[in-house]
């Protein structure tokens, strides 16, 4: 009988497994495969995405059919506001008459050149359109109230932004289009009582004089600040006598407002002037930077208010609640309150915003 190798004759081989390098030739691949969607999610966020959305005013007086609007929102700082050959690219023969700029463009790092460098930038591209911008929630605070060497009541970027040819958005401001007239304000001005508020500030502006505190080094500031919010109340009253029902009116705010908020403001909001929350005909919000991580082709990972997979609803585009249009920007950055940093198949976005009365 020969022998066998085992030294048995009906002993089995035993079978063997995966080897350690079939092992490391797996982990080699999928580190490969996550290095390629790392690299070409890095070459997503370098471009800049333009969007389009239409806002539908069935009354819409026809002188201003085709008014568009250039949205950008929440830049966080980023190097993309620098990238001159980038924004040209991008809005090179583009038309639109005015930019609103929905906050968030210096955010937490205070570093705000790349805002500045984004205004000039837009300047050189269309001389012609206004930039309105608003503070954001994670922007440095745009008025001092408290001492701070300066006299000054805007906040250093505020003014560096002014000066480089841009508005803060503090009241409202007119844009004349022809004999037409267009009215960009702040939101939160429509929930503001401005004559009953008017009362209140000048009695405390004089209960400050009285004091002495106009003049103190502390308390100066504080007063300044007062008196800033003075003038704004000045000129909403102003504004109350000057605006018109033929007038078009634009609300910026930072953050969306939800949905039960809007209704119940369009509920309780007077008629007995134009200026009203009803009638406003389009909002433009940006801050949730369309959730920041998103599963390719389809819907946002998490959001800190809605959750795991939530609908675009409420969270990017263009909604229609009862009268009021609100369009949310998918923005340039990434919220900061995300589980995970960065935009993941999520390009930086900014908005061409249309009005027609045409159902498109």
């Amino acid at each position: 009988m020969g022998r066998r190798n085992n030294g048995y004759i009906f002993v089995e081989k035993k079978k063997k497994g995966p080897g350690l390098g079939c092992l490391v030739l797996i982990l080699l691949l999928i580190a490969s495969i996550a290095a390629v969607c790392v690299l070409i999610n890095a070459g997503f966020n370098r471009r800049i995405t333009l969007e389009t959305a239409s806002v539908n005013v069935m009354s819409l007086d026809n002188a201003y059919e085709g008014f568009t609007i250039l949205h950008i929102s929440d830049l966080h700082a980023s190097p993309l506001g620098s990238d001159f050959n980038l924004w040209k690219d991008l809005l090179n023969g583009k038309s639109y008459k005015a930019v609103v700029i929905t906050g968030d463009m210096v955010g937490k790092s205070g570093e705000y050149e790349p805002f500045l460098s984004l205004i000039h930038i837009l300047k050189q591209i269309n001389a012609d359109a206004p930039i309105y911008f608003i503070a954001g929630d994670e922007d440095p605070t745009p008025v001092l109230t408290t001492n701070r060497g300066t006299p000054e009541v805007l906040a250093k970027w505020v003014l560096a932004a002014e000066k480089e040819g841009a508005i803060y958005l503090d009241r409202p401001m007119l844009m004349e289009l022809g004999k037409k007239k267009v009215w960009f304000t702040p939101q939160y001005l429509y929930d503001v009582d401005a004559e009953g508020m008017l009362n209140t500030l000048y009695n405390q502006k004089a209960d400050m004089e009285a004091q002495g505190m106009q003049y103190d080094s502390v308390g100066g500031a504080t007063y300044r600040a007062l008196v800033y919010r003075i003038e704004i109340m000045e000129r909403m009253v102003i504004t109350m006598r000057e605006m018109t029902n033929d007038d078009l009116q634009i609300a910026v705010n930072h953050a969306p407002l939800d949905t039960d908020y809007i209704r119940e403001s369009l509920q309780w909001a007077e008629e007995v002037h134009p200026f009203s929350f009803r009638n406003i005909s389009l909002l433009l919000c940006g801050d949730l930077c369309g959730g920041g991580w998103r599963l390719p082709g389809g819907k946002a990972l998490y959001t800190e208010a809605k959750g795991w997979l939530p609908d675009d609803e409420g969270l990017m585009g263009m909604q229609r609640i009862n009268s009021l249009n609100q369009y949310i920007s998918p923005g340039l950055g990434a919220p900061t309150e995300q589980l995970l940093p960065g935009r993941v198949f999520n390009p930086p976005a900014v908005t061409l915003v249309k009005f027609t009365a045409k159902l498109e």
